[in-house]
């Protein structure tokens, strides 16, 4: 079983209210994530376990997941509903005057070497009009579907876009980064539209900071004025942090969806730790 690296139980938190309750997950290579929220969408628990970066390499998440659900007793529990994400960089984004239903493979042949082993899921992005098509390791999938079967699926760009447009107001251009540890995925939203998004795979700082300046450069973004929201497990004491502020003058964490609430003892973990997490509420409104 990976470490655990949050364990946030709120005081209204009850077991014999589960049945009332949602349950979000989010599963990558590198960590799996729930949080737990009433009707009300209030954060009720918090956990987030960190998973060996070998496991991954090694075929063995699919054992270090099914090893989280026997042993976490919350998980266990009945849910009123499930909602899991799924994180990888097998995606992409098609406007929907563009997509065909029939052309999925070929959306993905250009990002992905083989399709073997893997299922393609689209998701609906009615708010800018797109759809988010992906691949994922189809063992896994039927392993989570076999523990939740009502579940609904998403991958976490479609949360992270979801997050970003339950907020997004104002005109002007701004970027928004959610930051995973082998990638990460940048959104430029001009005038209250997505004008661009993306992934991107990146093995240092160097990689980082490249796709970053690479989009302002590619749309003239003003590196003085346009403002960058960043989210994911990032710091301002990280390389990767300090980085983009030597080249970006307006750097900023992304606050939670205003849909979401907080608890007190939630309010103590940087809330943009888990933008993608707390947004997956979202892709069920």
């Amino acid at each position: 079983m990976g470490i655990i690296n949050t364990d946030i139980i709120e005081d209204s938190f009850t077991k014999k209210n589960s049945s009332s309750y949602d349950l979000s997950i989010l599963i990558g290579m590198d960590r799996f994530s729930y949080a737990i929220t009433n009707s009300e969408k209030h954060v009720l628990a918090l956990k987030s376990y960190m998973l060996n970066k070998e496991i991954a390499k090694s075929n063995q998440l699919l054992s270090a997941i099914d090893n989280i659900f026997s042993e976490d007793k919350i998980l266990k529990l009945p849910f009123q509903s499930s909602t899991i994400g799924l994180i990888n960089n097998k995606c992409t984004l098609i406007p929907n005057k563009l997509y065909q239903s029939g052309d999925l493979e070929t959306y993905l042949k250009n990002q992905i070497p083989s399709l073997d082993n893997l299922q393609i899921f689209v998701d609906d992005l009615e708010s800018i009009s797109a759809k988010i098509v992906y691949a994922f390791d189809e063992k896994i999938y039927s392993f989570l579907k076999n523990q939740h079967p009502k579940a609904n699926f998403y991958h976490n760009s479609t949360s992270v876009l979801q997050g970003v447009f339950s907020k997004e107001r104002g005109e002007g251009e701004k970027v928004y980064l959610n930051v995973k540890e082998d990638h990460l995925q940048i959104a430029l939203v001009s005038k209250n539209e997505l004008a661009f998004f993306n992934a991107y795979a990146y093995e240092n700082d160097k990689d980082f900071i490249y796709h970053v300046l690479l989009v302002f450069n590619q749309f003239n973004l003003s590196k003085e004025t346009t403002p960058i929201y960043i989210s994911g497990q990032i710091t301002e004491d990280s390389k990767l942090y300090r980085m983009i502020y030597r080249y970006i003058n307006k750097v900023h964490f992304s606050e939670t969806p205003s849909a979401i609430s907080l608890g007190k003892n939630s309010k103590k973990t940087p809330s943009h730790f888990y933008f993608d997490l707390l947004s997956l509420q979202l892709c069920e409104s």
